[in-house]
């Protein structure tokens, strides 16, 4: 089959990925609670997963480098698409567990392959990267959107429909992604696996602009763990009704379609770098208000600009990181920093609840935000060293 360009390539494939996501959302746990699982067991599966990830995701980086990371990208949806269908087609904790693991090293395969291999594929040209990346933002908010719509519709037929579908998403992207990409690799097979690795840690220790970026990660997870494991509880306090935040969710998944389309406009007369560098106190800003607020219709207003400006801060972060990152080792650092940020927002969660305990709800986010503009400093360093 003929191959497309890589701008396509990438939106088409990262979209059936993106609409695998959305499309399980929540009735993965409604559907293993309708099996008689309890939330300890889901609570174990998740983290079965999620231990199987982080374990996993570096040694999967170094597989992408060496032997193609289309073909790496590929066979991690397939994993986790056939996962979802076992979860669907089971209620056996035994498997469905089995299934979990899976799912955990699917994820592993997927992390640090595609936007690397968008990056080589356009020869490292950061304008269209930034532009593609943007792009894919607005699709995905206006994917999230109707998966909702059609999980939900499908749902009242079966529960588990929307699983099995996210599944069979999953397999046709790995199906896509095979017949549609040119494959790129790394060093390839110049270079030994464990040599790949040993490159790739070398280059994280000895890089400089990379440890301000990875200090201010880790500030910055406060800040995100926050907001996408409290923004329903701090709403629901300022008297957000149960039954109001099914709209309030698709909103604020289309507001970041419009901050995707933000990115893109600025793309075209702003640097990436400079986006980072407002976006990222913004976010600390916002934070802050978050927990300072009271009125419900302020506090919906600051979680929707904050939606806004993750979308707009996203395209600019995955560009700039790309950047520092050498060809022959990219998917194999990239996934070493996504395991070291997985890391960073485990411990970040648990920080977080103690202070709310401590402090209140309120009180953790405006920690949080301050954090967060730490954060801004670590990463202004970051821009100026590179």
């Amino acid at each position: 089959m003929k191959k497309i360009s890589p701008e396509k390539g990438y939106i088409l494939v990262s979209s059936l990925g993106a609409w695998m996501t959305h499309l399980m959302g929540p009735y993965l746990t409604i559907w293993l609670r309708s099996l008689g699982i309890s939330f300890a067991q889901i609570g174990f599966f998740q983290s079965v997963s999620s231990l199987l990830t982080l374990i996993t995701d570096f040694p999967t980086g170094g597989l992408a480098d060496r032997y193609g990371r289309r073909l790496n990208y590929a066979v991690g949806t397939l994993l986790f698409g056939v996962s979802l269908i076992i979860i669907a087609c089971s209620s056996s904790f035994f498997i469905i567990a089995l299934a979990f693991a899976l799912a955990g090293i699917g994820s592993a395969f997927m992390s640090g392959t595609l936007t690397p291999w968008l990056y080589d594929a356009i020869k490292g040209d950061k304008k269209r990267a930034h532009t593609v990346f943007s792009r894919m933002r607005i699709i995905n908010g206006i994917l999230g959107t109707v998966a909702g719509f059609v999980a939900g519709t499908i749902s009242r037929y079966a529960l588990n429909l929307p699983i099995l579908l996210a599944g069979i998403c999953g397999i046709s992207a790995s199906l896509m992604a095979l017949l549609l990409l040119e494959e790129n690799y790394g060093h390839g097979k110049a270079k030994p696996y464990g040599e790949i690795l040993k490159d790739g840690l070398k280059h994280i220790a000895r890089n400089r602009t990379l440890h301000y970026l990875l200090v201010a990660s880790f500030f910055l997870s406060f800040a995100g763990r926050s907001f996408f494991m409290f923004w329903m509880v701090l709403a629901k306090e300022a008297g957000l009704r149960e039954s109001s935040v099914g709209y309030v969710y698709p909103l604020l998944i289309l507001s970041t379609s419009f901050g995707g389309f933000v990115s893109l406009r600025l793309s075209r007369f702003m640097d990436h770098r400079k986006i980072l560098a407002i976006t990222t106190p913004l976010m600390g800003l916002l934070i802050i208000a978050m927990g300072i607020v009271k009125g419900l219709l302020s506090l919906l207003a600051l979680i929707t600009l904050f939606e806004i400006t993750i979308a707009i801060r996203a395209p600019a972060m995955i560009t700039f990181r790309n950047e520092l990152i050498p060809s022959p080792i990219r998917s194999t650092v990239t996934s070493a920093l996504s395991t070291i940020g997985g890391m960073f927002s485990m411990l970040a969660n648990i920080v977080v609840g103690l202070i709310a305990d401590i402090f209140g709800l309120g009180g953790a986010y405006v920690v949080s935000g301050i954090l967060a503009l730490f954060a801004s400093l670590f990463l202004t360093m970051a821009i100026k060293q590179s």
